[in-house]
């Protein structure tokens, strides 16, 4: 059976990902930032859906599994499972880039951005120039719903203040009971 990242990536981008991806990061180093840290105003939200259901739908409607996506670093600590671009043509001047970080295989948190196209303009892409992190979230939760998919807004740290409410409510419900 595939692990999670193993059945999100495609067999043969990834097997050159891997094997490239030290010189590319080296590269990367000379000619720009190759890490990159994700930030919460980029965060969609959250699907429940099977990972490889969802990853389907992107394939389905134009996105592509982004070999050369740089290291992205969640805020949330887990690894991404997956990078996805769309862009209206392949020479666009800018795409939207999705990063899929899958908890489980139901759970995916989803953050987005817009960028310029890597293919385009590499390095601009490189260097990081001129990302609109909002705009690509917006974006994304809104391609999201129109494709009929149900997202939890709400990140998770916000998520967990709302449980821990709930929790504190019941247990002080009982103790006055």
């Amino acid at each position: 059976m595939q692990s999670i990242v193993e059945s999100l990536e495609p067999n043969v981008p990834y097997r050159v990902r891997t094997r490239l991806g030290p010189l590319i990061t080296r590269l990367g180093r000379i000619l720009g930032q190759p890490d990159y840290r994700l930030r919460d105003t980029e965060y969609v939200g959250t699907v429940q859906q099977p990972l490889d259901e969802f990853t389907e739908t992107l394939q389905k409607h134009g996105f592509e599994w982004d070999p050369l996506a740089w290291y992205h670093q969640p805020p949330v600590g887990s690894e991404p499972n997956g990078s996805w671009a769309y862009r209206r043509a392949l020479l666009a001047d800018r795409q939207i880039h999705a990063i899929l970080i899958a908890h489980s295989p139901e759970y995916i948190d989803v953050f987005a951005h817009e960028e310029y196209n890597w293919l385009r303009h590499p390095i601009k892409h490189l260097r990081q120039v001129g990302i609109k992190r909002k705009t690509g979230r917006n974006k994304m939760r809104k391609w999201i719903e129109s494709h009929g998919i149900e997202v939890d807004v709400n990140s998770r740290r916000r998520r967990r203040v709302t449980q821990a409410k709930k929790y504190f409510h019941k247990c002080l419900a009982s103790i006055i009971q």
